[in-house]
């Protein structure tokens, strides 16, 4: 499937019915002048609610591959439309369990996604993995909002082909807008809570505020030196990071 580097960058969200997050990882610059491919790679928020149209625009963008985020009971409780589909295959990786203790004790985004990078690297390496298959047809990764599990995965992805911090930040920072209409909704319901300390928590973790992913590069780079290097240390091997590089910039 031929992709164009020269799509315009208002085509980055592609409008869903039932979704809201969905945004291509196309049209990056790198610090080395390349620019990021379009149609190659796609993360998204979930994908229940999908309508038949939804998915067969999907399909339509060449997307033969899921990778599915969440937890089990996210899963049970919301199941993947493409789940049992004969036309995409369809991957899941629970890459946070809700009960860990790490997890539960911690107080920002930004500590969460550097407790991912700690805590959960079989689990990314098992994603990448799947990324990382050898074809031409487009890939798609996904959590529950599209934010945080989809957002680590976004960013070490654009760092290993040196898409500049400023630029991932910025394309974290993005969800806020693509996802006010559903925050606003849960917001609503929240502040109607009479616990103080949940309309709290819900305040602190639904956001996507520059600083978190500030947090999480300066520890990826204080402690691994660039996203590539992490890749290798969790077990991603050279040859399936040239094959994300070919996805993202052609080469």
């Amino acid at each position: 499937m031929a992709t164009n580097t020269q799509q315009p960058q208002m085509n980055r969200v592609v409008k869903l019915e039932g979704a809201y997050n969905m945004r291509d990882l196309g049209g990056y610059e790198t610090n080395d002048g390349q620019i990021t491919i379009w149609g190659r790679l796609y993360r998204a928020d979930g994908l229940h609610r999908l309508t038949d149209a939804d998915q067969q625009l999907i399909m339509d963008r060449n997307v033969r591959l899921i990778v599915d985020l969440r937890h089990d009971q996210e899963l049970e409780k919301d199941p993947n439309v493409f789940a049992a589909s004969r036309d995409m295959a369809y991957r899941h990786v629970s890459l946070i369990n809700p009960a860990t203790p790490d997890v539960m004790q911690v107080q920002s985004l930004g500590e969460l996604y550097v407790d991912m990078l700690e805590h959960s690297q079989s689990q990314l390496r098992e994603v990448f993995g799947h990324l990382a298959q050898n074809s031409e047809e487009a890939s798609m990764y996904h959590c529950t909002a599209g934010k945080d599990r989809t957002g680590v995965i976004s960013a070490l992805l654009l760092d290993t082909v040196q898409v500049p911090h400023d630029t991932i930040i910025n394309d974290y920072s993005l969800t806020a807008e693509c996802l006010a209409p559903m925050i606003n909704e849960m917001r609503r319901k929240h502040l109607g809570s009479a616990d103080p300390e949940a309309v709290e928590m819900f305040e602190r973790f639904m956001g996507s505020a520059p600083d978190n992913m500030v947090m999480m590069l300066e520890h990826l780079y204080g402690k691994y030196g660039s996203g590539e290097r992490y890749l290798l240390t969790i077990g991603v091997s050279a040859d399936e990071i040239a094959v994300l590089k070919s996805k993202l910039l052609g080469e």
